[in-house]
């Protein structure tokens, strides 16, 4: 072979390498990029997300705050009002809480909002509902807050932990005098039972 054309053999084979090293760089920057931009894009959504559930527990802890005085001696097994405003806000702000990339964080929210459908819990009156409610929006209200300063998400407080629990032993208890209406043998009624709900959430 020639010496003129290995050399052309040569510098065309290092033409071909260095194009395809220039375009492997090319590709990974701009899928690097890509990630990122995808990144920013779903950082910006969950904050957007995150401050429209915030300004609903604002509004919602304010509307609790006005009617807390009206609901004093109404039992919490009669329908109030003002629940259907609460429901509403609730409603909002999972569906903005639904955008939030963060898994974490939809998690907890999804759990608090549960334990605020079980105000019932809280006692036989709907003042200790309104309690129930306020202190649980406060907790939200904290959750968020620290989620949008990119703060480590806090812990649940020893308060709403006792509220979960209350929860559950509420449910427990009802779905026991269900039982108890389907089969109302009395040797199989403990009579603690009828008073477990008398007294505020701790």
């Amino acid at each position: 072979m020639q010496p003129e054309v290995l050399s052309g053999l040569i510098g065309f084979g290092g033409a071909l390498v260095g194009g395809a090293a220039s375009f492997g760089g090319v590709w990974l920057t701009l899928s690097h990029q890509r990630k990122l931009a995808r990144e920013a894009r779903l950082a910006e959504i969950g904050q957007e997300a995150a401050d429209r559930a915030l300004n609903e527990l604002i509004t919602l802890g304010e509307f609790l705050e006005s009617v807390r005085g009206e609901v004093a001696t109404m039992r919490t097994d009669e329908s109030a009002e003002y629940l259907d405003t609460v429901f509403g806000h609730m409603e909002r702000i999972q569906r903005a809480v639904a955008r939030i990339p963060d898994r974490e964080l939809r998690t907890h929210v999804r759990d608090l909002l549960t334990v605020m459908r079980k105000y019932r819990a809280a006692g036989v009156r709907h003042f200790f509902a309104v309690s129930w409610l306020s202190e649980l929006t406060d907790e939200l209200t904290e959750l968020l807050s620290a989620y949008i300063r990119s703060d480590p998400l806090p812990s649940l407080s020893e308060r709403t932990e006792s509220k979960q629990q209350r929860a559950i032993q509420h449910e427990l208890a009802q779905r026991r005098r269900f039982e108890l209406m389907q089969d109302p043998d009395p040797a199989n009624i403990d009579p603690r039972e009828e008073n477990a709900d008398d007294g505020p959430a701790s």
